[in-house]
């Protein structure tokens, strides 16, 4: 069960990633676009940007207790 979780999470994590990095990329080149007479959904990105990050940062801290004993496993052979 614990395998299968890890993998969920992590996938979760990647697909909330991309969305994160596409919806900044949208508000980074957002006022660019506008003095183009562009127009793209700022606010509607802005918006998925802020909640997605939330979800991002929370399902990060899932991550980081799932994986923990593999984590200090691998700083112990580090500090060798």
């Amino acid at each position: 069960m614990s395998a299968k979780l890890r993998m969920w999470v992590s996938l979760i994590l990647f697909v909330l990633w991309l969305i994160t990095g596409i919806s900044g990329v949208f508000l980074l080149i957002g006022p660019l676009a506008a003095r183009l007479g562009v127009s793209l959904p700022v606010s509607l990105m802005d918006t998925i940007h802020t909640y997605v990050g939330f979800a991002f940062f929370g399902l990060s801290v899932v991550h980081l207790a799932l994986n923990w004993p593999a984590m200090k496993s691998y700083f112990r052979r580090l500090a060798r």
